[in-house]
This record gives C-alpha cells, structure tokens and sequence, in this order.
C-alpha cells in the first residue's frame, strides 16, 4: 500500500459504511473516490437502491459518539435539522418478554434521525473534503490486479445502466462498503481467490412501515416505543419520533406473518402485538403515506481469510456482516469499524486487511452473537442452539423481568445494546444481584399470547 505521493484509495458504495470509510481515507491518501450505482439525491429522501432506508433505523449511543469522532458537531447539525433527542430509559417506552421496563434515567441519550438524514448529512460532510469525490450513477464491476493477482490495482468502472466497462480507476486500496449483496466475491474468484465461509440465518422476517404526522403531547411526551415479539407472539415493532414532526412506526412478523400496509390493517397488526401501546398510537395519529414494505430473508456473516484477499482489498460494513435491522447494529458498526481502519491505516503496513479484520472480529461477535441468540428464540427458526445460546436468552429472559421494577438493570441491558458495554457486564456481580433478587421477589405479568398458525418458513 502507498500513501505517500499521488496516492488514491477507491470507495465502493456511498452508503454509510462508505461514507465513513472515505472520511478515514481522505487522512492517509492523497485522493479518496466514492463510487456509487445509484443517483444520489440533494435532499434527503430513500434512495431507490436502499430499499431499507424507508423503515426505522437506530443510531446507538456508541455509533454517535463514532461519526462524532470523525465529524465533530455531527450530532448539533442533526439536532439543528430538527431530530429528536431522548434519553433511552426514562423518555421510551420498552417491552421486552412481555415486560414493560420501568423508567429510570439511563444517561444514555438516542439521537432520532432518519436514515435518509443521516446519510445525507454525512454525505455532504464527505463532498466537503478536499481531496474526496462521490460519483453516482457510477457501477463498479470488477476488481484489476497486478499481473501476478498479488494486489489490487483498480477498479473497473460503468458510468452507463449497462454493464459496459468505460472507465477504471487506478487505486492502491480498495475498501467494499456495497453492502451484503456485494458483487466483488464473484470478481475475485476467478483471480484464484475462494469465497469466504458464510454463516446466515434464515429468519424470514418481513416489516412494514408507515410514517405519521407528530404531536409532543402524543404518549404523554415519550420519543418511541419499543416491543419486542413473543415466542408464543412473534411479532412487535418500534415507533420512534423524528425530524419534521413525524413519527416513523415499523411493524414486523416472522413468515407469513406479514404486517399489512394499509391504515386499518396496519393498526389492527400494531394493536395485536405483545403490548398495547404502538397500536394506540396509531388510532390517535395522522397518517402521513401509505407505507413501504421490506423483508429479510436471511441474516449473513462472511468469515474474510486475509490469506484468501488481494492485497489493498478491505471488505466493510454489512458486506462482511449483515444483521437483522430490527436491532439497529448496522449503522453503529459500521462506524466502530471506521475508527478500527484509522488505527490500522497509521501502521502504513502493507498487511492492512488482516489487521482490520483481527481488530474487528471482537465487536462482530458480539453484536453477531446478541442478534442470533434473539432470533433464535423464535422455535420456528432453524438454528445452532447451542449450549451457551441457551444459558444466554434464559439469563436475558430473566434480565428483562428484572428491568420491569429495577431501572438499573434496564440501564445496564440498554447500555448492552448500545455497544456501550459488553454482553458480560449483565453477569457483573452487581447486576446479577440485582436480576436474581427482582426474580425472587417480583410476579410475572400475564404475557400475552397467540398461536403463530401462519408462520411458515419453508
């Protein structure tokens, strides 16, 4: 790898993995290109090839702090676009098990933006940079190496709807941020490279989304509600307040459990979950659109093996891994893994992709691990429930009727899934005190029920 003199590193998808991952890029090459196969809008709407967009995203406390790190004022402009703020225990409604926590103060606060804010935010941030350029309407379709397929050398290019390459361009790293269904596999393999291992989980969920006009005085005050799906229920959603006084709600079931998208089929789903609450709010807001639908069949892990990539390769974001969006990892990864190419970007090593991946194997995991072991509680899921699976989403269980009298306890899960703390802070001495006593002393609400008869994953 070169970074010293006329250096360039190629960017493909102007996503927010991508976007992250130039900000990086622009400190150690003298210039960073982004490309992109979709248009790229000047306001901030869906684009067409980010299907997801449309529904609820989370931004965790951690992944703020992250994009914060990397474009100080990020969270004051997304404030001064009008997104909301709250505290993530005491202005949110959670249920989770069929237990509604109690509020408490977590001091961890939610930045509540759209996605299609977010990334237009970042994505003038990066159009700022000097030594940067976005090109959409911009499709790479392969990867060029050196004679003997040691190392990356470009990327070829197609500036046209058809797969015709026009263009190239020379890069010393190429870093893949285009996402699960990334195409850069099936360049390589016939370079003589194998395809990673894959782990996926087929979890055949799919949501529905519709979006409402606001008022602050809706759920007395609170910013969202959250309610996580039964295994004897599988189905909940999340409402989360948003710019322009709207609130944007996503309804999901697993199979053919599908939320409906028009207005009283949508509502009749939200007031069927595990708690009351979303589909009140619905019966008393305005409906703003007629709502967009998007299914997951599959969660997706791939195992990159350094020793099997060119060099100046960099697989990123959900290209390596892809999770459930439900539990909104997917922006906050992306960027810790930002800040994980930083460091390793100022070894100025040629053996960069190995240390990228070492570095960022841990925090894979556990947002891996804590995604799987949440699906898998659902019986009608094929899986690997294996021994610690098992011991984990019984102790979690136990965590979430703990948190419906303790506040505590609900801060020390919400910091979990935040990225804030490990999963193994929840067994620290104090905590698991804390979970085995409101165990003891507390009684179970009745959790409601419903056959699944029209869960079919197959």
């Amino acid at each position: 790898m070169n970074t010293t003199t006329n250096s360039r590193a190629v960017v493909i998808g102007a996503g927010i993995g991508g976007l992250l991952a130039a900000r990086v890029l622009s400190e150690r090459f003298d210039r960073v290109t982004v490309v992109e196969r979709d248009g790229l809008p000047e306001i901030p709407v869906a684009r067409r090839c980010v299907p997801q967009s449309r529904h609820a995203h989370a931004l965790t406390a951690r992944g703020r702090a992250a994009i914060e790190e990397l474009f100080p004022g990020f969270t004051a402009d997304i404030l001064g676009f009008g997104a909301p703020t709250g505290d993530g225990q005491s202005d949110f409604r959670w249920v989770f098990d069929g237990h509604r926590w109690a509020k408490g103060i977590s001091g961890v606060h939610l930045l509540l933006a759209s996605r299609p804010l977010i990334e237009w935010h970042l994505r003038n941030l990066v159009r700022a940079l000097p030594n940067v350029e976005i090109l959409g309407h911009c499709a790479a379709i392969g990867i060029i190496t050196d004679p003997r397929r040691h190392a990356v050398t470009g990327l070829a290019l197609s500036r046209k709807a058809h797969r015709i390459a026009e263009d190239a361009l020379d890069a010393d790293l190429i870093v893949d941020a285009s996402g699960r269904s990334s195409q850069s596999q099936g360049w390589l393999e016939p370079l003589g490279y194998p395809r990673p291992e894959e782990e996926k989980l087929s979890i055949h969920l799919a949501y529905a989304t519709r979006r409402y006009r606001r008022e602050t005085t809706q759920i007395d005050g609170d910013r969202g509600i959250g309610v996580g799906s039964l295994p004897t229920l599988p189905r909940g959603g999340l409402a989360l307040a948003q710019e322009n006084d709207t609130w944007i709600i996503t309804l999901a079931g697993y199979g053919d459990d599908e939320p409906p998208l028009d207005a009283a089929g949508f509502a009749e789903f939200a007031a069927s979950c595990p708690a009351p609450d979303l589909g009140e709010l619905i019966a008393e807001a305005e409906p703003i659109d007629d709502g967009v639908r998007y299914r997951v069949p599959t969660t997706v892990r791939r195992h990159f093996d350094p020793a099997h990539l060119p060099s100046g390769y960099i697989p990123f974001g959900d290209t390596i891994c892809s999770f459930n969006p439900i539990y909104g990892q997917g922006m906050s990864v992306a960027a810790l893994e930002a800040l994980i190419l930083r460091q390793c970007l100022l070894a100025d090593s040629p053996r960069v992709t190995d240390r990228f991946l070492r570095t960022a194997r841990p925090i894979l995991d556990h947002a891996w691990e804590m995604t799987c072991n949440t699906d898998l509680r659902m019986p009608f899921i094929e899986g690997n429930r294996t021994r610690r699976a098992r011991v984990t989403n019984a102790y979690v269980a136990r965590v979430h009727r703990a948190a419906a009298t303790d506040p505590r306890v609900g801060t020390a899960f919400l910091r979990v899934i935040s990225l804030l703390d490990r999963p193994t802070s929840l067994m620290s001495p104090a905590i698991l005190a804390r979970v085995l006593w409101a165990n003891l002393t507390s009684h179970p609400p009745n959790a409601p029920t419903r056959r699944p008869t029209n869960v079919r994953l197959n």
